[in-house]
C-alpha cells in the first residue's frame, strides 16, 4: 500500500475515533451526578478524551510527516 493512501487511513481512523469518543451514547454514559476530586465525571472525560485527541494527533502527524 502506498505510503500516502496508509497516512489517509490512519487519520480517518483517529477522525472518526475522536467522533464516536466525544458522540452521544458515550457522553450519556458519563453523565452522572458523581464526583472524581470535586470535578463532574462528565467533565473530566471530556478534558480527558480531548487531551488525548491532540496528543494522538500530534503523534500521528510528527510520525507521518518525520518519515517523508
Amino acid at each position: 500500500m502506498p505510503a500516502v493512501a496508509k497516512r489517509h487511513k490512519f487519520w480517518a481512523l483517529l477522525g472518526i475515533l475522536i467522533f464516536l469518543l466525544l458522540n452521544f451514547p458515550l457522553l450519556q454514559i458519563f453523565n452522572r451526578d458523581t464526583l472524581l476530586g470535586g470535578i463532574p465525571v462528565l467533565v473530566l472525560y471530556l478534558h480527558v478524551v480531548w487531551i488525548l485527541a491532540i496528543v494522538g494527533l500530534y503523534a500521528l502527524g510528527s510520525r507521518l510527516t518525520s518519515r517523508e
